[in-house]
């Protein structure tokens, strides 16, 4: 059959362009003071067309636009004709059921939290940790009781005796500020069936708990341990009521602070990925939903599974337009920044102690080639130096592969040598800023010593080597509120109000990046998310003022007028 190419391309040139059959959504044209796009080709309009969600075209003014607009149903929408839009923000490193059973809880913390729960004050010394502790009990009638925040350097060292001493005939759990760590009272214990040592130890057998991750005589569960503990509080931290609470405070939250992106990493930390997962896509999925999340498996739940092609294919059955799922898998090396857990490097810890391993080098180095071979991004928990050692050394023997990504999750200390590595290697980084903001005096003081201290989070290393950054709250690591993060990576201020290490402070341009277009990048998404683009989402902020410009001190606090997810106000 011959065809003949020129009738071919004269109906062609007869089609129009949009198909005349194609029934066209109607744009809204938001008009405002000022645009940023965060978009270096484009860096400001006045006018942004939006259709079905998306960016259509952006200009600075109405004409530029009318390709969007002639002949097709349209809105000029000026309700932000006096304020500066800005791309909505990206927290690349949320865990949502942990938000959703942490804002549940009493906050009995260090550093201040307004919550949807209240004004949580902060909290300095032993006495006054545990004055507030023992009016908690009075309080509240929860039973059991679990309160989150304790920090050994601020309130003075707790353990199943101290808690006997406060609460002997109540059940009683204080989850340590890391989240990596509970401490239990004896009645607490007895409740989850640990009463005796030898129910103790056997749970911890079961659990393949690493050694020292747990203490039956201190009531301890840390690391490994922790999630023996989990298992056993799931029917008091997952009951529907304190989901139902936690998680529309977790929307509350992003709503207010801008946030309409973020990713779980690590879905299944409390329960299976296919408990967690499906609640995640209950609450992100409803049809008035703010946000959008990426789940995220943990590489310990897909260890056992020998055909992930399968797997993966299974859990795509969560997905939708808000719940996302890419080839991405989290891994874990060193123990928590907040409860110095992390692996440092010589000269240690200033009092001998050894931090812990999640993952052994070497069952890390097989978990990384593996997920690696399999086609898999790699998001890497990592705290101390030695930690970092271990990572690099496991990843220095990949092959590349340009359509996979590595990012370092957290990264709480390294060395200006291995920023330097991290650069050569081309991996990203999302990082935890408020290590240094809480913990720098304290940790100067007993841990790393002032010095290493002050090089806590060294953001800006790794600013001045080229090296894609994301900041993420880590929530209840630190608040969910991305401008705040980047005035503490811009500043480097300290709870006490000192700033450490000038030198490792973030520029305007790298802190702003590093909440918007940068945090999308680590996890993959900035082709969709991060800017203000054609055919981008169309998520973004109205506010007062362009946060390029305002006063350092003013980033911190930075009023949010609104949030409009994919163009709906």
């Amino acid at each position: 059959m011959q065809i003949d190419r020129r009738a071919v391309l004269a109906g062609l040139a007869a089609t129009p362009l949009l198909g005349a059959t194609g029934v066209q959504e109607p744009v809204t044209i938001f008009a405002a003071r000022r645009i940023v796009t965060m978009e270096p080709a484009g860096p400001e309009a006045r006018f942004m067309a939006v259709a079905g969600g998306r960016v259509l075209g952006l200009a600075d003014s109405l004409e530029a636009l009318a390709p969007w607009t002639r002949g097709r149903a349209h809105t000029i929408d000026r309700r932000f004709a006096d304020q500066v839009l800005f791309p909505g923000l990206v927290d690349p490193h949320i865990h949502p059921m942990q938000s959703a059973v942490m804002l549940a809880l009493p906050f009995l913390a260090p550093d201040e939290w307004h919550l949807p729960s209240g004004h949580w004050q902060a909290i300095a010394g032993q006495d006054a940790y545990r004055a507030r502790l023992k009016k908690l009990l009075r309080d509240d009638s929860t039973d059991p009781l679990v309160t989150w925040g304790h920090h050994e350097l601020f309130h003075g060292p707790i353990n199943r005796a101290v808690l006997d001493g406060i609460a002997p005939d109540r059940a009683l759990f204080v989850w340590q500020r890391s989240f990596h760590e509970i401490i239990a009272n004896s009645a607490a214990l007895a409740r989850i069936g640990l009463g005796e040592r030898a129910a103790f130890d056997a749970a911890m057998a079961a659990g393949k708990v690493e050694h020292g991750h747990a203490d039956f005589d201190k009531g301890i569960f840390a690391e490994t341990a922790l999630l023996v503990a989990l298992a056993k509080l799931r029917p008091v931290l997952l009951s529907p009521e304190r989901l139902a609470s936690g998680f529309a405070g977790l929307h509350q939250l992003m709503a207010t602070r801008g946030v309409t992106t973020t990713s779980d990493m690590a879905t299944g930390i409390f329960a299976q990925f296919d408990i967690e997962a499906g609640l995640i896509a209950r609450s992100f999925g409803r049809a008035d939903t703010r946000a959008r999340v990426m789940l995220m498996p943990i590489a310990a739940e897909l260890d056992p599974v020998d055909d992930l092609d399968a797997w993966m294919a299974n859990a795509k059955r969560y997905a939708s337009d808000t719940v996302l799922l890419d080839r991405r898998v989290k891994l874990l090396a060193d123990g928590a920044f907040f409860a110095q857990n992390m692996r440092m490097g010589p000269p240690g810890y200033t009092d001998g102690h050894i931090g812990k391993w999640i993952t052994p080098p070497a069952d890390l180095r097989r978990q990384v080639e593996r997920y690696w071979r399999a086609g898999f991004s790699l998001h890497i928990h990592v705290n101390g130096d030695e930690g970092t050692d271990a990572v690099l050394a496991a990843l220095s023997v990949l092959d590349p592969r340009p359509a996979q990504t590595i990012t370092l999750e957290h990264l709480g200390y390294c060395t200006e040598a291995q920023a330097r590595r991290i650069a050569r290697m081309g991996l990203m980084v999302s990082a935890q800023p408020n290590y240094i903001r809480v913990l720098g005096e304290a940790y100067g003081r007993e841990g790393l010593g002032p010095d290493r201290a002050a090089q806590i989070n060294r953001l800006g290393s790794l600013e001045r080597k080229g090296v894609a950054l994301g900041l993420h709250s880590d929530f209840n690591m630190a608040p969910i509120d991305p401008f705040y993060l980047a005035w503490i990576a811009q500043t480097r201020e300290g709870l006490d109000g000192t700033v450490r290490a000038p030198e490792e402070r973030l520029s305007r341009d790298k802190a702003l990046r590093a909440i918007t277009i940068e945090a999308a990048q680590v996890i993959g998404m900035d082709g969709m998310i991060g800017s203000l683009a054609a055919g981008k989402k169309a998520d973004f902020l109205a506010l007062d003022a362009d946060p390029r410009e305002v006063e350092t001190a003013a980033l911190k606090d930075l009023p949010i007028a609104a949030t409009v997810f994919e163009g709906r106000v």
